[in-house]
């Protein structure tokens, strides 16, 4: 007896040891049918709390896991003939899910102003809407979605002047031409709009249920590249019986495509020769240089040539 009689004494003292507390709680709202909602003076209030010491303790863990909530369900306020419609709603314990044994002080603040606007449903025109950038030396040489353009269902007021709805962001980071099989990709519309109001760009929630099929064409970017000082070299037979002399030992040349390649390459990596072997004195001439180039590039304009003299050997008397 005297053990429960402790037990008993000990709980009824936890009980009766309160404390206060005060916390921030993300308030909720839900508009009535036909209505949404496009502002608030608030979507915060704060509460004063006392209650026996244990549970103030656990508040805001459960508040923060949101085992605690603000919620304002509004009722059927029936036919509503203005885009902005405006109302006050009162908040009070029965808008919280708090413990019983919980007492609420105070709610700041317990009036909050809302903005109603009546709700529509129109075909908006769809956005693609991109992040990131295809791997480096590829590019997006074109883009197809479809549809291109999409039923939304929002405010009235804002839909007629909404220009277009984006797509959720599609992610190109580091994709090649490989990524050109899996296409299309099927990608979600954002649930809002943005409209200027004021001068300024403002966010609003709308609804639509379809979804866009999107297909990229993604390609080696392409370029021109000039490169410096080329050695040009002579090839004839080994007993070939003349002198050859180059005007110019070096040329430039300009080639075109792939970038990936171009920026590889360097001038050392490029073979120009001319092939001698049919030419005899007397000179000179005017030869077209043989380049041995990397597959999937090409001489930008005219072939280069080369300006040669053929001359007979100086044979030297004793």
């Amino acid at each position: 007896m005297a053990l429960i009689m402790a037990i008993a004494l000990w709980i009824y003292a936890i009980n009766r040891h309160t404390g206060d507390i005060k916390e921030d709680i993300q308030l909720t709202i839900n508009a009535p049918p036909g209505l949404t909602i496009l502002d608030t003076s608030s979507d915060m209030v704060t509460v004063g709390l006392s209650g026996p010491q244990n549970t103030i303790e656990r508040i805001s863990d459960m508040i923060k896991d949101e085992k605690i909530k603000a919620r304002f369900d509004m009722p059927d306020i029936g036919v509503v003939d203005d885009d902005n419609y405006k109302k006050t709603i009162h908040l009070t314990r029965r808008n919280f899910n708090f413990p019983q044994e919980i007492r609420l002080n105070s709610i700041v603040p317990n009036e909050i102003e809302i903005t109603l606007g009546r709700l529509e449903s129109k075909y908006i025109k769809v956005q693609i809407q991109k992040k990131g950038v295809p791997a480096i030396g590829y590019e997006i040489t074109s883009e197809f979605f479809y549809p291109s353009r999409v039923l939304v269902t929002g405010p009235v007021n804002i839909l007629k002047e909404a220009a277009a709805i984006n797509t959720s962001p599609i992610d190109m980071s580091g994709i090649t031409s490989d990524q050109n099989r899996t296409f299309p990709w099927t990608v979600d519309i954002e649930d809002s709009v943005s409209v200027t109001k004021g001068g300024k760009y403002v966010s609003v929630p709308v609804q639509c249920e379809e979804r866009v099929n999107v297909w990229f064409q993604i390609s080696e970017q392409r370029g021109i590249k000039t490169f410096e000082k080329v050695k040009v070299n002579v090839f004839h037979p080994v007993k070939y019986g003349f002198q050859v002399k180059l005007k110019e030992e070096y040329i430039n040349l300009s080639l075109k495509g792939s970038r990936l390649i171009l920026d590889m390459l360097s001038s050392k990596d490029i073979k120009a020769y001319i092939d001698v072997s049919s030419l005899s004195p007397p000179g000179p001439y005017n030869q077209t240089v043989i380049c041995n180039i990397p597959e999937g590039l090409e001489i930008e304009g005219n072939l280069p040539e080369a300006h040669v003299n053929i001359v007979e050997p100086i044979v030297e008397t004793k």
